[in-house]
């Protein structure tokens, strides 16, 4: 199915962000969807569960927090917290969506920020999470963070602002730890009820274990969900989990959507 991909830009706090709308072929309005990427997630937020998402008739906004790619400022997660809400408000507000209904996706550590903004912002309608970061704390100060900062640093400098500054960079890690003693997903997943929720992961995932994404979708209350996706490992490289992924996440919106209308 054919797609349109429109550009677009939002401010926080005077910061301007940059992205896209991913958009079904034809005459709108459609149910909006907001996807917030990872740390730093890919380069190319177009394409994959975006594209998948808008082939299935949502209007999807994807764009680059504060700090990364082609967006604004420097990165901390109390910043991409506060860009949440600006974000659903540009999408809301475009002629693309109908009515007041949105949902949000988050893979990683962009999970753990749509926990944290639906805790928040009361618009936000479902929340779809995969492989989420379901600790921010205990990811924070995990010894892959310093090791992924110095892969980026050396292969693609671009993703995140200032990394090869050695003082933001030491300000980076030391704002990772600092916000997540007051912005951890673990302590606030249950302020997302009564909204459905939505958890997809591997078993496979080396990165976020199993049974800490089990505690989060423990903490939270219901409706809720949860999949559990044989082989799949946190980067999807596998054709069969990547797709058993994609579609579960695409058939769980579309049911939001049917029974909203019920």
């Amino acid at each position: 199915m054919k797609i349109e991909v429109q550009p677009t830009s939002f401010t926080s706090e005077g910061e301007t962000l940059r992205g896209h709308f991913v958009l079904p072929h034809g005459t709108g309005p459609f149910p909006g969807i907001c996807k917030f990427h990872g740390l730093p997630g890919s380069s190319d937020q177009i394409g994959g569960i975006a594209t998948r998402l808008a082939e299935a008739g949502f209007a999807v906004l994807t764009f680059d927090f504060r700090g990364f790619r082609s967006s604004d400022g420097l990165f901390r997660l109390a910043n991409q917290v506060k860009d949440a809400k600006p974000a659903i408000t540009h999408l809301l507000e475009s002629h693309h969506t109908k009515g007041d209904w949105v949902g949000v996706h988050g893979p990683s550590f962009g999970a753990a920020v749509a926990v944290l903004a639906a805790a928040r912002d009361s618009r936000i309608s479902v929340v779809s999470l995969r492989a989420p970061v379901y600790d921010t704390l205990w990811f924070a100060r995990s010894p892959m963070i310093p090791m992924a900062v110095e892969e980026l640093i050396q292969n693609a400098p671009d993703q995140m602002h200032g990394l090869t500054d050695p003082q933001i960079r030491k300000d980076v890690l030391h704002w990772m730890v600092e916000d997540a003693k007051r912005l951890n997903p673990l302590n606030e997943i249950d302020k997302v009820a009564p909204r459905p929720l939505f958890i997809i992961t591997g078993d496979a995932d080396l990165g976020i274990d199993l049974s800490g994404v089990k505690r989060l979708f423990d903490a939270a209350k219901g409706p809720k969900e949860m999949v559990v996706v044989k082989g799949a490992d946190h980067n999807l490289s596998s054709p069969v989990a990547y797709e058993e992924t994609v579609n579960a996440v695409i058939a769980w919106f579309q049911r939001q959507i049917i029974l909203q209308s019920m």
